[in-house]
């Protein structure tokens, strides 16, 4: 029972919520999730690496740009993504933030990069 409670309690927080709502969506890097979110590199690292401590996120593992994406495998796949189904996809910030993941998969296929604060800045590509 307390394992329960110790995984409803990580994931009852705003921005872990959002994080997750996100990450069903695609595989994000803390970067990316800050500028979506409009909130500090630090902050967002802290809730992922306790979202991921909970298994409720898997990283790549592709340091430093690790991207994370909800785990579907694991013991508690099921209570994961009972939570991100009751998301509420017509509620304010989470329309908004579904819009800016939008807009920052655009800028991935541009060619653009989150890599300094909650900038994009584009990257220089080498031709052969």
């Amino acid at each position: 029972m307390m394992i329960l409670v110790d995984r409803l309690m990580t994931a009852a927080h705003i921005d872990r919520l959002r994080i997750l709502g996100l990450c069903a969506h695609a595989d994000l890097t803390v970067c990316e999730l800050a500028e979506i979110l409009d909130l500090r590199r630090e902050r967002v690292a802290r809730h992922v690496r306790r979202l991921t401590r909970a298994d409720f996120l898997c990283g790549n593992g592709q340091r430093p740009w690790s991207s994370y994406h909800l785990n579907t495998v694991g013991k508690d796949r099921g209570l994961v993504q009972f939570l991100v189904d009751l998301l509420p996809y017509d509620d304010g910030p989470h329309k908004r933030d579904l819009e800016r993941l939008e807009a920052v998969q655009d800028a991935r296929a541009k060619g653009t990069a989150c890599l300094m604060g909650n900038r994009s800045i584009q990257l220089e590509r080498e031709l052969p």
